[in-house]
């Protein structure tokens, strides 16, 4: 057989988009010897070559996760103890069309207006019940609540969750944090999920260690000595300030499911301590 009655290779010709996306697929040639691995995606507190780049705040997570893709311009919300307002400041970054905001306490206690500014399509109400009387019937998109229901008693979620069905629309989307004490507790003692305990677990530098030590200690005097201890699920129901209350994630899936809801995510998992769980109304 002579070479002209060979089978050659034709070779793209220089420059070409051909010899462009060849040189693409030949950069990697001998490159991550067993693979490339960027890092453990299941590992709250693993570390990656975005060292400091690589980590977010759980509740910016929560932002992006949970409000982001569901809130548009023609989105009328509600929103479940706002306080000063940081949830619903975010949620005004989507350019809903209304925001309507429940709290047990009023806007001048809280700030809400030095805080979020005041704003012709938000409407606040301070409340003295669950029944939500001042809501109209038929009319939210999207209900959103953090660090509001982990402080009510499952009495009172119940009667909540049951006032809300006539409020929200029908294929409403929402996600409302609860208290959970079997993942609280988790939590707070597991290192993967702790960073005070998974500093105290990994090998530092004495510098990174006084670091680390003095947020922990500046986040635990700004915040109530509750939120850093273990939690006892046989507490009694007296309310006293500040107090969490179990919910149990489980059992509010089926409290829910129980009214009538659907429930899409028992848990979104954005905060490692805490439950939210993510139901929409059929």
């Amino acid at each position: 057989m002579s070479e002209t009655d060979r089978t050659t290779e034709v070779r793209p010709e220089a420059g070409s988009k051909e010899e462009h996306l060849r040189a693409q697929l030949h950069q990697f040639d001998g490159r991550w010897k067993g693979g490339y691995f960027e890092g453990d995606p299941l590992d709250p507190l693993g570390g990656s070559t975005y060292r400091e780049l690589g980590y977010v705040s759980s509740l910016y997570a929560t932002y992006l996760c949970c409000i982001k893709p569901y809130v548009g311009s023609s989105t009328v919300v509600l929103e479940i103890g706002p306080g000063r307002g940081a949830w619903t400041r975010a949620i005004l970054t989507c350019n809903p069309r209304e925001i309507w905001c429940l709290d047990a306490l009023s806007r001048e206690h809280n700030g809400f207006d030095n805080y979020v500014g005041i704003r012709e399509n938000v409407n606040y109400f301070e409340v003295s019940d669950f029944l939500c009387d001042c809501l109209p019937a038929n009319h939210f998109d999207f209900l959103f609540s953090f660090g509001c229901f982990c402080h009510l008693s499952p009495v009172a979620i119940r009667e909540y969750f049951q006032n809300l069905w006539t409020k929200l629309r029908p294929g409403a989307h929402a996600f409302v944090m609860v208290a959970d004490f079997d993942k609280y507790n988790r939590a707070v003692m597991d290192p993967k999920c702790n960073v005070s305990r998974a500093v105290l677990a990994e090998p530092l530098n004495v510098r990174r260690r006084i670091w680390n030590r003095l947020a922990a200690l500046a986040i635990q005097k700004r915040y109530p000595k509750e939120a850093w201890t273990l939690q006892d699920k046989e507490q009694g129901p007296e309310p006293r300030p500040g107090r969490f209350y179990h919910a149990g994630t489980q059992e509010t899936a089926a409290l829910l499911r129980e009214l009538g809801y659907n429930v899409l995510d028992v848990d979104v998992g954005t905060v490692l301590r805490d439950p939210i769980v993510h139901f929409s109304r059929p």
